[in-house]
């Protein structure tokens, strides 16, 4: 079954009128099965023909530059009335039809009763009342043609709008270039100067200017220019109502690169991160800060350093700026709006690729309209883009410009100024982007937004038209990549092809976005300072920003029976009940618990027969419904949480293309409960523990990605996964720990498969990947790399990205000839050694980017570079990481990666990199990186091609033991890295005795096996009543929402803050291994103000 098809797609300025007209007339020619009387027929006939006429005129207003009052009110009235009558077509054809059965012996058995001719009168009841609604909706509809009219509504002699249909002149990638040409000479000026400051002592300084001005991008280049240089970065953004544990555990991310724990709070999040940069030298920017409170703490984080740290503040409010420079104006900077020179410039760069390529006959023009921007960077370039977005330069479209904007900069602050430029070029859009445009409103003010996550809504919610030969998520995807060329959305990161994969949205276009949001009633913002709300449309649209806020509700004078799209943003003790959203087509709930929520209850999605688009994210467990076979319209089911079950007839969903599930134990109900077809009539699964097969499996085929998270399970349950796994995808093969997964048949039209469970690697490059010849990205872990292994990469044609680890020591020499690898752009390979690696003349001609990390052993240096990388003539930047060479070893690699003909961009970079071996097994832990420039997300650069992909990850990062160790001379492990140690306990010393009276700071693994009395350690603890037994407290810790790890506690008997933690995981195979750390803990209250006299010494 395919999802209803639209005749055109719903917009905000003609509502749901284009897609109702494409529901009737598939209505009115559907099967026998569903045919309508006749006289429902013929009102169904007339309904639609006067609805034409509706939409006819609603297209026409809708052209208008800015319609008079009346007709916005008569097209709002219209708009609302055409989602009426879809919403009342789309519960006709899903509510169950009278006198159907779903098997032959229920009709027998009706016929021998003679029930048949007892259920006619309900069919006819049903009818009836189809035929009465549409006739009032005939009505309805009637009555908007007789008030068009009396309006005088057809005769309306406004401007219409300039809206190109053609292609756009082309662009150039969004990169560094656009930041520089903002820069002038002050700004240059400053830049170096606060890049070549070599003072020590931490430094706080702000620049500060009103919107629009070019500050975050100033920001940005300062950033991406030196921020190599410090040993850890970060890039926030605080906007007017800061989510501060948003912020605090993005910047955990940027900084540690890791994601923290769900359960932190914002003090443990701001002590985690002061501690990890307590002798690091840091970069942070904090982008879009408006109050003094929220700078008191954040500033928490940021420990006192003598390392040439630095904190960039940008801000528009000059209070703020001096406030977090002490009121130091030495360390404050005034951004200047840009002279005629640079606008000039960045104005003719975006429309005509260069100021000499400007034909003669605008450059007047384009002068008028550069000084009528008055030098401020966004108005600049949206104007610019506006002009970019016709095939052909026209000059009525620049005289147009010039006469509307003339007096907006000289009448007005500069701030409405670029609001007029904007609203201009808003009106200008087609609508389908601006429908998708307003539709950002949904996401909380300082989102980063997704484009995949983005595209997949827009095309759930119905905006996206049918192109023939195109699929909706590409159609989609070119509508963001138009936005972003517009200049209407920032970019955040860019993938290796500098394509735009994160956004984020200027504090004026969001401002823009929420007006017309509001004035189209196409979304409505709630958040919890918003009691009660003055409605005069209904909702659609439905946003909701609680935060942390306990006891938020939704007013009650919101129908919430006619929302189409809820985003929920809060506690799930605020959560409305669901099954009173009975028209949602997307539903995204980003939820958190609270002290004593245990689970999440969303049985009642079931109802919701409508919904597209399903995203849940939430760090308590949660709960779905046994059964969602229901859903048949649903595209997107992404459970970013625990589950307790994942229901088991989710492959039968005839429509679902994204499947994001988390790997974990219960994958296995999925799988395991399920048999062959031909059982499952009765929708009850079955108690077998037998593997499904193909039959069922063939269901999946319509899946365009599957995206399987791994959450760290016991290691018992990895075979079993693995098992799951490879009948989710075709026949299952021969499977280890160490898979050898040849017998495996993977969709023919696969694109992309990324394998990243940290302890499962394949033997060797799998033969069943030549037969995708339609993979794009391929990353992938192996233990060998042999010369036929290299022979099947060679052979995926459409290779765009390969990322390539090999674990163990190589036997034979690697070799990339000319043969092969033909459009690959993206080369990322780790070894842990390296006999011989070279790249001939040739081998991958049109290669971008080339990663390389290894561990290389000192002799396999003296006198020869192991690493030829002399030809690669398409290179633009070369990245290195290198363990345990000799100066001789370092400076031979250093001019053999330096001298490359290309002259590409070089970070090169030694690192604490290790390797364990176990039983012929080998594993790396991930480097030690101090100041290595590199991709906040690897992902990022991945990301280009998202048709058909398959992605199995970890939640759970790669942990540096070595740091772990360190850090466990001042603080307490958390269970994460508590948890990685003990899995790993053969890589560390087993103490065969028991420690005498260890200090502070020491930990210890002991086998109970083999030492039973490791207690008697020589201190004197804390007793119990009868003083003799220790008094240990107990306690289970969870990691997530899964409690992992039993630990007891020993306080000393002298000194209560010297204490002793024992910890053993739960899992059985590993319950015999102990930990045990002694720690003297030191009582440190975090002031919530800011001290007067630290402030001081930041600012000085």
């Amino acid at each position: 079954m395919e999802a209803p098809p639209l005749a055109a797609p719903i917009c905000a300025s003609q509502g749901a009128m284009g897609s109702l007209l494409g529901k009737m007339e598939e209505l009115l020619v559907a099967p026998d099965g569903s045919r309508l009387p006749k006289g429902v027929k013929d009102r169904m006939l007339l309904l639609g023909g006067d609805l034409g006429v509706v939409a006819a005129y609603l297209a026409d207003l809708s052209e208008l530059e800015d319609p008079p009052p009346t007709a916005k009110r008569w097209m709002r009235e219209v708009r609302e009335l055409s989602y009426d009558i879809e919403d009342y077509i789309d519960e006709f054809c899903a509510a169950p039809r009278p006198g159907r059965r779903a098997n032959t012996t229920a009709r027998f058995v009706c016929r021998i009763g003679r029930v048949k001719v007892a259920r006619l009168p309900k069919r006819l009841k049903r009818h009836q009342q189809m035929g009465k609604m549409v006739s009032q909706f005939r009505i309805y509809v009637e009555e908007a043609i007789e008030r068009h009219g009396r309006y005088g509504l057809d005769c309306c002699d406004h401007r219409r709008r300039y809206v190109s249909f053609g292609p756009m002149l082309p662009s150039r990638p969004y990169g560094e270039e656009d930041a520089q040409l903002v820069i002038d000479g002050r700004v240059s000026e400053f830049i170096e100067r606060l890049a070549n400051d070599e003072d020590q002592k931490l430094k706080v300084v702000s620049v500060v200017g009103f919107s629009g001005i070019g500050k975050t991008t100033l920001a940005k280049l300062f950033y991406n220019r030196i921020g190599g240089q410090f040993d850890c970065r970060a890039f926030v953004r605080v906007s007017r109502k800061p989510d501060m544990k948003r912020i605090f555990r993005e910047m955990f991310y940027q900084v540690q690169r890791k994601q923290p724990p769900d359960d932190y709070k914002e003090l443990m999040l701001i002590d985690s991160i002061r501690e990890y940069l307590q002798d690091k030298r840091y970069l942070i920017i904090i982008d879009d800060l408006w109050a003094a409170s929220a700078w008191d703490l954040i500033n928490q984080a940021f420990p006192e350093v003598i390392q040439s740290s630095r904190i960039v503040i940008i801000t528009q409010v000059e209070d703020v700026a001096l406030t977090c420079c002490c009121y130091d104006t030495e360390y404050i900077f005034e951004m200047k709006p840009m002279n005629d020179e640079h606008s000039t410039m960045l104005f003719l760069q975006r429309l005509f690729g260069s100021e000499s390529d400007c034909p003669q006959q605008f450059k007047e023009i384009s002068n008028k309209i550069v000084q009528i921007c008055g030098g401020l960077p966004l108005a600049t370039t949206n104007l610019a883009s506006l002009l970019a977005s016709h095939p052909v330069i026209l000059m009525d479209l620049c005289l147009y410009i010039r006469d509307s904007l003339s007096s907006a900069f000289r009448t007005n602050s500069s701030i409405e100024g670029t609001r007029q430029v904007l609203n201009l070029s808003y009106n200008n859009l087609p609508h389908y982007l601006k429908t998708c445009l307003l539709y950002l409103n949904m996401y909380p003010e300082g989102y980063k937004i997704c484009k995949d996550d983005v595209v997949e809504k827009w095309v759930a919610e119905g905006f996206i038209d049918q192109i023939e030969g195109r699929d909706l998520k590409k159609v989609a995807g070119s509508y963001f990549d138009e936005l972003i060329d517009r200049r209407f959305l920032q970019p955040s990161r860019l993938n290796y092809n500098n394509e735009v994969s994160t956004c984020t949205i200027h504090d004026e276009v969001r401002d823009l976005i929420a007006y017309k949001s509001l004035e189209e009633s196409f979304v409505l913002v709630l958040d919890c300072y918003r009691k009660d709300v003055e409605l005069s449309d209904k909702v659609r649209r439905l946003s909701v920003h609680f935060g942390d806020t306990k006891y938020a509700k939704i007013p009650t004078n919101i129908r919430t029976s006619e929302v189409r799209s809820l985003t929920f943003f809060g506690l799930c003790k605020c959560m409305p009940s669901l099954t009173e959203f009975k028209l949602l087509r997307v539903l995204n709930l980003q939820l958190s618990g609270h002290v004593g929520d245990e689970l999440l209850d969303l049985s009642g999605i079931s109802e919701l027969f409508q919904l597209r688009y399903l995203k849940i994210a939430c760090n308590i467990r949660t709960e779905l419904p046994s059964q969602m076979r229901g859903l048949k319209y649903l595209e997107t089911l992404q459970m970013d949480t625990t589950l307790t079950a994942v229901p088991w007839d989710i492959i039968y969903l005839p429509c679902l293309l994204h499947l994001h599930l988390p790997f974990d134990t219960n994958m296995m109900d999925l799988i395991g409960r399920m048999t062959h077809p031909s059982t499952l009539l009765s929708l009850e699964p079955s108690s077998s523990n037998s593997l499904p097969s193909r039959g069922i499996i063939s269901n999946l085929n319509n899946l365009r990605d599957i995206h399987l998270t791994f959450c760290t399970p016991p290691s018992k349950y990895i075979e079993r996964n693995m098992e799951v796994l490879g009948s989710l995808l075709g026949r299952l093969g021969a499977l280890e720990v160490n898979i050898s997964w040849e017998g495996l048949a993977p969709p023919p039209l696969l694109q992309k498969f990324e394998w990243l469970l940290d302890n499962c690697i394949f033997s060797r490059v799998p033969r069943w990947i030549e037969k995708l010849g339609n993979l794009r990205i391929l990353k992938i872990a192996v233990r060998e790399l042999p010369k036929n292994s290299v022979d099947i990469l060679k052979g995926l044609s459409a290779l765009t990205a390969l990322s390539l680890s090999m674990h163990a020591i190589p036997v034979e020499r690697i070799i990339f000839d000319n043969v092969g690898f033909s459009i690959l752009k993206y080369f990322k390979f780790n070894c842990s050694s390296v006999l011989w690696l070279k790249f001939e003349a040739g081998a991958m001609p049109n290669l971008r980017k080339l990663k390389l990390g290894f561990n290389v052993l000192r002799e396999d240096l003296h006198g020869t570079t192991p690493v030829s990388i002399g030809y690669l003539p398409s290179v633009k930047e070369i990245s290195v990481k290198i363990h345990g060479v000799g100066s001789d070893a370092e400076s031979v690699l250093t001019y053999t990666v330096s001298n490359h003909p290309s002259n590409p961009r070089i970070n090169e970079k030694l690192v604490d990199w290790t390797t364990y071996c176990e039983e012929g097994r080998h594993m790396v832990i991930k480097e030690k990186d101090h100041g290595f420039q590199e991709e906040q997300n690897e992902q990022e650069y991945l990301d280009k091609y998202k048709q058909a992909d398959i992605r199995i990850s970890t939640s759970a990062n790669f942990l540096d033991i070595k740091q772990i160790l360190e850090d466990a001379i001042n603080r307490w492990l958390c269970p994460s890295e508590i948890c990685e140690i003990l899995k790993n306990y053969r890589s560390f010393f087993l103490a065969t005795e028991p420690p005498n009276k260890p200090p502070s700071g020491s930990l210890f693994v002991f086998d109970r096996k083999i030492l039973r009395y490791f207690r008697n350690d020589g201190h004197n603890w804390r007793k119990k009543k009868d003083e003799m037994t220790v008094k240990e407290d107990h306690e289970r810790l969870k990691s997530g929402s899964i409690d992992v790890l039993e630990c007891y506690y020993a306080h000393g008997e002298e000194n209560e803050n010297f204490q002793r933690r024992m910890y053993r995981m739960l899992e059985e195979d590993v319950k015999h291994i102990i930990l045990v750390h002694y720690l003297e803990i030191k009582v440190l209250v975090v002031p919530i103000l800011r001290p007067l006299a630290k402030q001081n010494s930041k600012a000085h």
